[in-house]
């Protein structure tokens, strides 16, 4: 291969091992946010289950607070620990494909280094 060739196929390497680790960032980003919520929302139940029935709760909305169940709420707070692990499961699905393009990147890179070192007799 000619050395602009090489150059070539060099910059569209990197450039994806690039886009990889920031789609990286991004997702371990994402799933970390998640997972606090998660963690949020089991304080939050493990609290409410231990008041009384009588005990009025509220809930905020925006700058306000609105008066809601014990039963609603906690229902509210199973829906959003199911959804957060939703989320969390395709996030980690997605973290394992890009994973595994960085790889693929990382191992393109490495034999073109290697192709483009000049061969010994």
């Amino acid at each position: 291969m000619s050395d602009d060739t090489i150059q070539q196929v060099y910059v569209q390497v990197t450039q994806k091992m690039q886009d990889c680790q920031r789609q990286l960032a991004q997702i371990e980003a994402q799933i970390s946010a998640n997972q606090r919520e998660t963690r949020l929302a089991s304080l939050t139940k493990r609290e409410i289950e231990g008041l009384d029935a009588s005990v009025p709760l509220y809930k905020s909305m925006g700058k306000m607070f609105v008066q809601e169940s014990k039963a609603d709420l906690l229902k509210e707070i199973a829906q959003t620990t199911a959804d957060a692990a939703t989320i969390i499961g395709a996030l980690e699905q997605k973290q394992k494909f890009v994973k595994r393009n960085l790889e693929e990147a990382t191992g393109h890179l490495r034999d073109l280094v290697q192709s483009a070192q000049p061969k010994k007799a």
